[in-house]
């Protein structure tokens, strides 16, 4: 059971949630229940450190790093002491390096995870959503923050509040910081009007939360009859700084309206050339939307507005958030240049644009360097083909003047050329070197006066001018269009790759076969090394690793990383390099996960550095469609253990229906001789008497064989029956066979038919015995009085053949393919009223088939019945 989680909440430090906090400890300590302090920030303050007396606390772990010592929370002791309630103060601190997790909150989630209730405290400043609306207030940035999701999850959040005034007070006496703190604090954070503005925002957050409290109350108890439909908000994000306020904007918008928010972005051609800083940025933006709850949703192509309004209209968006564009355009361009704002208000009548202006615009702007190295982006290889390219198309142009054709030929020849130079080229420097030297070849060559830079003919330069503009637009859609074209290729390559690993997990036999899938192709995909473990009783499997060729594997199989994975596999949560968990690891780890079952987890290595969003989501998708295979597999072990289940039952109530109905005629046989032995043995003759022993003989042996099949099948059933394989003489295992049936079958004949040749082979004698005991058993009963049973033994190039021949009434037709089945009797009663409860045939064809062999049964022409079976010459693991 999950433990509960209760938050004391204040507008800053020093309003008393500590103290509070400790307080209520106090009273429930005294109440008998068991409570401990796992981490209390006293700040030297008498009064809070007087509180903890009498309670229990768990022992701080130390840190060492660079020369200082730190104290922090250990969490591993407050798990293993696992109190009823614990006390974990600053929920929003940022733990030392070494730690498990990154955050205080992460800790907290373990201990609730672990059924431990938890009391712990913060400030509104530290909450996620909010955190821009606190900088903009006070002008301090604060990083240590808490995602919404843990305060709105709280079972209880407890206030505590003062004046201003009164806080202000405090500080000055110096009860919060020491008084050398005292002055730097009232000049920046703690001014007048800065704490009544955090106490305000603090207490609409409760106000926030008991109204969503009343109102899930009134739903519950269906005091309202009309609900209104739910906003759905989007955010707009880039790898601009302003998305960040995009986000927490969205975030707060979703907390308002109580529903979720979706954050999407719109990769286009030109994100391939994102520098590492904005490439950085943008995945600290998907971080934060995964921190405040956020959907995360990724497209591609260069309308960015047409794609904005197309997934809005497919998710029933109402509410679009997006940043303010501060890049102007002329106001001749404005109406054929309007922004991607302008465009969304302009394409929808139902859509609520929330625009986001951007405080940080002045110190943010672009530079032009970097504006240069998206065009820069060329190899010696490039310039020299290039070169060679516009050299030939020069050459073809002379040619062509040689030949006395009209210049245009020239002109577009010139053209094509530079167009194949924007095809063969990455950027546009070398397109617009290109156009430019195009152009001045034309000049050069082909005008009047030839070979110089002058031109005589001015309409020359109106010509000149068209064919550098013509150029450059054609070879710039050329370029763009090859970049898109390159995009949708690998998009139509992963997509295609994505459902072939669907396909080939469809088709997986095992868990083994099914990761060893999912792991191949998630390492082709994102090219890195990927391992993977199983669930075994919360244990991890043996690793099943695919190795990226140009790293170490050994790299993420060792202690360290295994321990990772262990904490992934127990909890159910992301963790390692790009989390806050186990951060300073050297792989990723995602669990399998469907439902509530964790079957298990993947890991990818990040020694290449973190991973991208775009694979982070290829790993995520691949594992889930993983989770879905193994599910796929459990269940069908689970029906296949339940139809072995069934089928055992129908077995059972098929034995113990046949034993009570079969076993009554010879039990009654031998009960009713035994009373007339003993009460007129005096008067009955002899030969009756002998008679009667008889008959209890005959039934004590058949009741005997029964048991004996009962036996061989249980031991068949549970895999308990051991063939152990000597080479046996033919003939001895026969005659011993016809030995111990002649009993029951006194009133037969039996032939016997073996080769003089010695014939040797692998068997169970013992085993073989009993099949041909059951099959003269069986012709004995169905086969009139004095009639011949032949045993027959004959050899093939691979087989040993017997041969259980009868004269007896032969078998039916529709019964012919069921008579080896278990508990299959043709229903007809035979001389002596035994029926028989169907093992013994289905017991032949069990030991059979357990030496390799076949079992048949036919008719024989002129009446009878023929049963064949084999025994194979040859066995691998034959007992010498």
């Amino acid at each position: 059971m999950r433990g509960k989680l209760k938050i004391f909440f204040g507008y800053a430090a020093g309003v008393g949630k500590t103290y509070e906090m400790l307080r209520e400890a106090q009273e429930i300590k005294e109440s008998g229940e068991d409570i401990v302090i796992g981490y209390i920030e006293p700040h030297a303050r008498p009064e809070t450190i007087a509180l903890t007396k009498g309670l229990e606390k768990i022992e701080l772990k130390t840190i060492r790093y660079k020369g200082s010592t730190f104290r922090e929370f250990d969490i591993d002791k407050a798990l293993i002491r696992k109190p009823k309630i614990i006390l974990v103060d600053e929920l929003a601190h940022t733990n030392g390096i070494g730690q498990r997790n990154r955050k205080r909150w992460q800790d907290i989630e373990e201990l609730l995870a672990a059924g431990i209730d938890v009391y712990t405290t913060v400030n509104v400043q530290h909450i996620e959503s909010l955190n821009d609306v606190v900088e903009n207030i006070t002008h301090i940035s604060v990083r240590e923050t808490i995602p919404d999701k843990i305060f709105d999850e709280a079972e209880k959040v407890e206030i505590v509040d003062i004046e201003p005034d009164e806080l202000l007070n405090r500080f000055k006496s110096g009860k919060i910081y020491r008084i050398e703190q005292v002055k730097r604090a009232l000049l920046n954070f703690f001014t007048r009007n800065n704490l009544y503005a955090l106490r305000e925002i603090a207490l609409r957050r409760i106000a926030d939360r008991v109204n969503y409290e009343v109102e899930s109350g009134r739903l519950a108890k269906r005091e309202i009859t009309v609900i209104p439909a739910s906003e759905q908000i989007l955010a707009c994000i880039s790898p601009s700084p302003s998305s960040a306020k995009v986000i927490r904007t969205a975030a707060r918008m979703a907390e308002n309206y109580h529903s979720k928010f979706v954050v999407l972005y719109i990769s286009t051609t030109k994100a391939e050339n994102l520098s590492k800083e904005d490439k950085k940025r943008l995945n600290l933006n998907f971080s934060l939307a995964e921190k405040l709850g956020g959907e995360i949703a990724q497209l591609y192509g260069d309308n960015v507005a047409d794609q904005i309004i197309q997934y809005a209209k497919f998710r029933n968006i109402t509410k679009l958030v997006i940043g303010k564009n501060y890049k102007r355009s002329s106001k001749i361009l404005h109406f054929y240049a309007k922004d991607v704002v302008d465009k969304l208000m302009d394409s929808n009548a139902y859509i609520d644009v929330y625009v986001i202006p951007n405080s940080l615009y002045k110190k943010k702007r672009e530079k032009l360097i970097r504006k240069l190295n998206r065009w820069n982006n060329f190899s010696l290889k490039e310039i020299s083909e290039s070169i060679l390219i516009i050299g030939i198309a020069t050459g073809i142009a002379q040619i062509f003047d040689y030949m006395g054709l009209n210049d245009t030929n020239e002109i577009m020849i010139l053209i094509l050329g530079v167009i194949i130079v924007y095809i063969r080229t990455t950027g546009y420097f070398i397109g617009v070197i290109a156009s430019i030297v195009g152009v001045l070849m034309f000049n050069f060559l082909f005008t009047e006066p030839k070979y110089s830079l002058e031109i005589y003919d001015k309409n020359y330069l109106i010509t000149f001018t068209i064919m550098l503009i013509v150029a450059f637009i054609v070879g710039n859609l050329t370029n763009r269009i090859q970049k898109e074209s390159n995009n949708s290729y690998t998009r139509e390559k992963r997509t295609q790759t994505l459902y072939m690993v669907s396909s080939k997990l469809l088709s997986a036999v095992g868990a083994s076969d099914v990761i060893s899938i999912g792991i191949k192709y998630t390492s082709r995909l994102i090219n890195r090394t990927v391992v993977a473990y199983l669930s075994e009783d919360n244990k991890l499997s043996a690793s099943f690793v695919y190795n990226n060729k140009s790293e170490n594997e050994n790299e993420i199989l060792n202690r360290d990383e295994n321990a990772v994975a262990y904490w992934c596999l127990l909890n159910g949560k992301e963790a390692g390099k790009g989390t806050d968990t186990f951060y300073g690891a050297k792989g990723y780890y995602v669990p399998i996960k469907i439902q509530e079952k964790i079957l298990g987890v993947i890991g990818v290595s990040c020694l290449q550095g973190f991973l991208e969003p775009e694979q982070k989501f290829i790993v995520q998708t691949i594992t889930g469609q993983i989770a879905i295979a193994l599910d796929r597999e459990i269940l069908s072990s689970e029906q296949e253990t339940s139809k072995v289940q069934i089928e055992r039952e129908r077995l059972r109530s098929n034995l113990l229906r046949s034993i009570s109905h079969d076993l009554r005629s010879p039990l009654a046989g031998i009960k009713g001789s035994i009373s007339t032995i003993l009460e007129k043995g005096k008067v009955i003759s002899e030969k009756t008497k002998e008679e009667l022993l008889n008959g209890i003989y005959d039934d004590t042996e058949w009741l005997i064989r029964l048991v004996e099949n009962l036996l061989s099948m249980t031991k068949f059933d549970e895999g308990n029956m051991d063939i152990i394989r000597n080479m046996e003489l033919v003939e001895e295992v026969v005659s011993e066979a016809v030995q111990r049936s002649s009993k029951y079958s006194k009133d037969h004949k039996i032939k016997v038919n073996v080769p003089e040749k010695i014939i040797m082979v692998p068997m169970d004698g013992n085993l073989i015995e009993q099949v041909i005991i059951n099959l003269l058993d069986n012709a004995a009963k169905f086969s009139p009085k004095y009639s011949i049973i032949e045993i027959k033994v004959y050899e093939s190039e691979e087989d040993v053949i017997f041969q259980v021949i009868d004269n007896g009434c032969g078998i039916e037709e529709k019964i012919l393919s069921n008579i080896f089945e278990r508990f299959f009797t043709n229903g007809s009663k035979i001389s002596d009223s035994r029926r028989g409860v169907g093992l013994g045939l289905a017991i032949c064809k069990s030991i059979v088939e357990a030496h390799g062999g076949k079992i048949t049964a036919a008719n024989k022409k002129g009446g009878g019945a023929i049963f064949t079976f084999n025994i194979p010459k040859k066995h691998e693991n034959l007992k010498k």
